[in-house]
């Protein structure tokens, strides 16, 4: 694996974002904790702060070409965002809950797409994007458990055959390998 080194203006271009983004999250948690933003800093304080941290990874990894911070910014920056609609809107997270589910495949879609490798990223998409999509279909209220839930069971069971074939396929490849 290729060790990333950053140059001096990439160091001082992230340090200085980040220590932007934490104060703008202290401003706004003061404002918040003054009364000037009329939002309960109780609510507010977790998504800001997520927010704060995830959006700090994510400029340093635009920065930086740091696929790993890419890929980290999204378990910061997707809970942020659930935790501000729950927060800040009638929807509750009863309905959000698939997004936790989905936060691999939405981290992997944007880091397969500076990393360039599109083919594991995919994978993760899929895996994870088609399982948060089975929960949604409950959470959104489209299914009931009864029919959501027998389909997550033959999306698990399809899973394990994939991966089943797809083990004995490279076996056999690494036998003939061998004999060869």
């Amino acid at each position: 694996m290729e060790e990333l080194v950053l140059s001096r203006r990439q160091r001082l271009a992230g340090n200085v974002t980040t220590g932007a983004l934490v104060i703008a999250a202290g401003i706004i948690l003061l404002l918040s904790g003054t009364g000037v933003i009329k939002a309960d800093i109780s609510v507010l304080a977790v998504p800001v702060l997520l927010a704060a941290i995830g959006l700090s990874l994510l400029f340093a990894a635009i920065i930086q070409r740091n696929t790993v911070s890419l890929w980290i910014s999204f378990a910061f920056t997707v809970p942020s965002l659930v935790s501000f609609i729950a927060g800040f809107t009638e929807t509750g997270y009863g309905e959000l809950y698939p997004l936790y589910i989905a936060i691999p495949a939405i981290a992997s879609f944007f880091t397969m797409l500076m990393s360039r490798n599109f083919r594991d990223h995919i994978k993760a998409v899929l895996f994870f994007g088609v399982t948060a999509a089975l929960f949604a279909l409950n959470s959104s209220g489209l299914v009931g458990w009864g029919v959501a839930l027998p389909l997550i069971i033959v999306y698990v069971g399809l899973i394990i055959v994939y991966f089943a074939v797809a083990s004995a396929k490279m076996e056999t490849k690494e036998e003939e390998e061998d004999n060869a």
